[in-house]
């Protein structure tokens, strides 16, 4: 299954920095005054409707990272999304940017393969079944493996093996152990965070009470001036709270909702949230993340744990470093079945590493290597279609 796996690792691996490969290629989202403490949400809001006037902005984000911009969601007269973003200390919009970025593209692969959601989130995370049976095999196979830890890859042991299969063997069969024993811890949290997203696919996702029903007469309109009202109005009822998004009053026209980060350890931004009813600001519903019961935790807790989002742009790092290790803990896996698969299989003149690939290609069932190639390159050709195919 290393065709399948690896290519849900490396799509992983990436977004973890989909957000600085964006910052790439479009400097309208590159901040270099930094990010004030306090944003001024009202002042986006209004300059955003001023510059778009034919548009319907959903909700607005405050940077993600100190070096973007903030940003909001739109929708456009023509019925698609797009992107506004605003220097974070001013509140002028800087640009626009695509609703399809390289953030959706990564994630929409590496989440679901670019399959129906159901049905992709169901065959990644089926994967983590192999990647837990790959962990725990490995402390049977990999005798007294403690002790690998402070040994460097590639030195060679004993007399000099003059067999450059065996020799490729040797360097790659200890590059695999050593990756693979500095990101045990990494591959269990793989394993079981990929798990729980099937679980929770399968009956097992945990839901947020609604917020109390508020009918809208229609003629409810969210100003600038209203949502700093609201904003102010959550930092006395709630002090702790750092607010990351506003939703502007979308679904039914009446409700504006503040959502962010307080004291609650490994929690999304939903998880601690102010709901006030826009005619007339009166807070109608209050959560804190402290307050969830034990299943919603877990839930919640799946998002940070698995992109390394807990501890803001350094962990995203520290698991961008694992996740290339564990993509390369896959790929070197596979390249040492086939040089294993050398000797069963006809040779062709070609020199290593060409031959150990074609070899373990051949060795491969073709019940297990065609469709999952199949799936790969759909899921490439969907992904490449969708999004060329979007403003």
């Amino acid at each position: 299954m290393w065709i399948l796996l690896s290519f849900v690792l490396v799509t992983g691996t990436f977004a973890t920095v989909s957000l600085e490969l964006d910052w790439l290629f479009n400097p309208d989202m590159r901040n270099f005054r930094g990010t004030p403490q306090q944003l001024d949400w009202g002042n986006m809001l209004d300059r955003g409707r001023a510059a778009f006037p034919d548009a319907r902005l959903v909700f607005i984000s405050a940077p993600a990272a100190a070096f973007v911009n903030a940003e909001a969601i739109a929708i456009g007269a023509d019925g698609q999304r797009f992107r506004i973003f605003f220097d974070p200390t001013t509140g002028a919009v800087s640009g626009t940017g695509r609703w399809l970025n390289w953030q959706r593209f990564f994630r929409q692969t590496h989440r679901r393969l670019m399959l129906p959601i159901r049905m992709g989130v169901t065959l990644v995370g089926l994967l983590s079944i192999p990647l837990l049976i790959s962990l725990i095999t490995s402390f049977a196979i990999y005798k007294r493996w403690w002790r690998g830890f402070g040994k460097l890859p590639g030195r060679a042991t004993g007399k000099r093996v003059k067999n450059p299969v065996k020799r490729s063997r040797h360097y790659w069969g200890s590059v695999h152990r050593w990756l693979g024993l500095w990101s045990l811890w990494f591959i269990l949290l793989m394993a079981l965070t990929g798990g729980w997203y099937l679980l929770e696919q399968w009956g097992l996702g945990a839901s947020h009470r609604p917020p109390p029903t508020v009918e809208a007469s229609g003629k409810e309109v969210l100003s600038g001036h209203t949502l700093d009202r609201l904003v102010q109005q959550a930092t006395v009822t709630y002090p702790e709270l750092d607010i990351k998004r506003a939703l502007l009053a979308q679904q039914d026209g009446a409700v504006v909702v503040l959502q962010g980060q307080a004291t609650a350890a490994l929690v999304r931004p939903r998880a601690n949230q102010l709901t006030f009813k826009l005619t007339n600001g009166a807070l109608i519903d209050l959560r804190r993340g402290e307050d969830l019961g034990l299943h919603l935790r877990i839930a919640e807790a799946a998002d940070p744990l698995h992109f390394g989002t807990l501890g803001g742009t350094p962990t995203r790092y520290i698991w961008f470093l694992f996740g290339l290790a564990l993509s390369a803990l896959s790929l070197s896996g596979a390249y040492l079945y086939g040089l294993r698969a050398i000797r069963r299989v006809p040779q062709t003149g070609r020199k290593l590493p060409g031959a150990a690939w074609l070899s373990g290609w051949q060795k491969l069932e073709h019940i297990a290597k065609w469709p999952t190639l199949v799936m790969v390159s759909l899921a490439l050709i969907m992904a490449v279609f969708h999004f060329s195919g979007s403003a």
